[in-house]
């Protein structure tokens, strides 16, 4: 098949988990004999190249950004005239390319691709990765799994926005504006949710997170809808001598290692982290809290080290070092790439019962869950994993097999071969 892969960002510019799923999509597709290009808006790369049997096109974009996890500001990517923009481009490069899907792998490119496949009649798909087509920042989902009932200006204006400011913004003199900001972001959302039911098929990569939109009654029109998990990293473990080498340089020689990786946000749970560190120290005083990305940490002290964000490929490193890994999110995810990581590795893995989270971690047995915005049921439960080699042990290996049996034999991109199979032979039946 020829499949076309649309998404608002792709390596060397890849601020999250999102590009690299995206990138080991495309690198297994090509591996199966389909054409895969790959569309993305160009940030200062080549406007044309190749990566492992893929074609990349880069359409012209008015801003630039460095290789790594810069992101563009959102409002050069979440506006009607991007929109239009990006569909007219997408459509001239899929012109040329006669693929016979467009799958759009994230939000913002959602609008463009559907431009692109009603123009020139190419079925076009969604992967649904979060909860952002709710709201660009949904409040919502920190306290409960579905939009309220009662989602609407006043309510955004009154309470939403209020807490979004008081979360990530606190600079009484840009209160006005972070307002505005939230409630011209919700209409983005608001508008994005009525291309749902222009496309032909919404791909969730978690039931979890398809769940919560059902529940939110944005799928009601939506003729199909799938689940196909995100396929698993594709890098070969570090040897044990890189390990310990890594080990050394960071200083960690002797000390138990927590690791969290990703956003240093209240939605990503880190200051519930932190607290839970401060709980773990007085235990285990030779622990080590290790803290990779980007953000204000919000905390400090001895058993803590904060590290930068890092390439993919850095943090694949660290996996093998940790005998503790923590996603503590309190906003949904829909399934955790640092979770799929740290299983592929065989770690042990406490998190936060939310979104497709526990479709990774079976509770006692792959690793163990807790309920989110919880510091002391966190903190209880990495001390049990640093007090229990034999249980840490078990359910890191556990955890890898888990991985195997999820994505083993290439499940997910079967799935997904024969949800584009399927349309093309409807698509060439409607033309006979």
């Amino acid at each position: 098949m020829r499949v076309c892969l649309l998404n608002e960002y792709f390596p060397p510019f890849a601020p999250g988990g999102t590009e690299w799923s995206v990138d080991a999509l495309a690198r297994a597709l090509a591996h199966r004999g389909h054409d895969v290009v790959v569309i993305t808006p160009n940030y200062g790369a080549a406007r044309v190249e190749r990566r492992d049997g893929v074609k990349v096109l880069r359409f012209p974009f008015p801003v630039k950004l460095p290789p790594g996890r810069t992101l563009v500001a959102t409002k050069w990517l979440a506006n009607p005239i991007t929109y239009l923009y990006a569909g007219l481009a997408v459509a001239w490069l899929v012109w040329h390319e006669c693929p016979d899907v467009i799958h759009v792998q994230n939000k913002h490119m959602l609008i463009p691709g559907t431009i692109a496949g009603r123009l020139l009649h190419v079925p076009v798909f969604l992967t649904i990765r979060d909860g952002s087509i709710i709201n660009a920042a949904p409040l919502c989902l920190h306290h409960g799994d579905r939009r309220p009932p009662d989602c609407g200006v006043r309510k955004l204006w009154r309470e939403c926005s209020e807490e979004y400011f008081a979360l990530y913004v606190k600079d009484p003199s840009r209160k006005l504006r972070s307002k505005l900001a939230f409630l011209y972001f919700w209409l983005d959302s608001l508008l994005k949710q009525r291309f749902l039911s222009r496309v032909a098929g919404v791909i969730g990569v978690s039931n979890g997170i398809l769940d919560i939109y059902r529940r939110s009654g944005l799928l009601e029109t939506t003729a199909h809808i799938h689940t196909v998990y995100n396929l698993p990293p594709l890098a070969s473990a570090p040897s044990v001598a890189d390990v310990e080498a890594l080990r050394q340089r960071l200083g960690l020689a002797g000390r138990a290692v927590i690791l969290y990786v990703g956003k240093f946000s209240p939605g990503k749970g880190t200051a519930d982290l932190l607290a839970a560190a401060d709980e773990v120290s007085r235990e285990f005083p030779q622990a080590v809290f290790l803290f990779v990305g980007g953000g204000d940490l919000g905390g400090s002290g001895p058993h803590i080290r904060e590290i930068g964000p890092l390439p993919n490929a850095q943090v694949l490193t660290l996996y093998p070092l940790a005998d503790v890994v923590v996603v503590p999110s309190v906003v949904p995810d829909a399934l955790s790439r640092v979770i799929l990581e740290a299983m592929a590795a065989g770690c042990a893995v406490v998190a936060s019962r939310v979104g497709g989270t526990p479709e990774l971690i079976v509770d006692g047995k792959t690793g163990l869950l807790v309920e989110r915005s919880a510091p002391l049921a966190l903190a209880r439960a990495i001390a049990q994993l640093l007090r229990d080699d034999a249980l840490r042990r078990e359910l890191g290996a556990a955890a890898r097999r888990r991985s195997d049996e999820l994505f083993g034999h290439d499940r997910s991109l079967d799935r997904l071969i024969e949800i584009y199979a399927a349309t093309r032979e409807i698509r060439a039946t409607a033309t006979r």
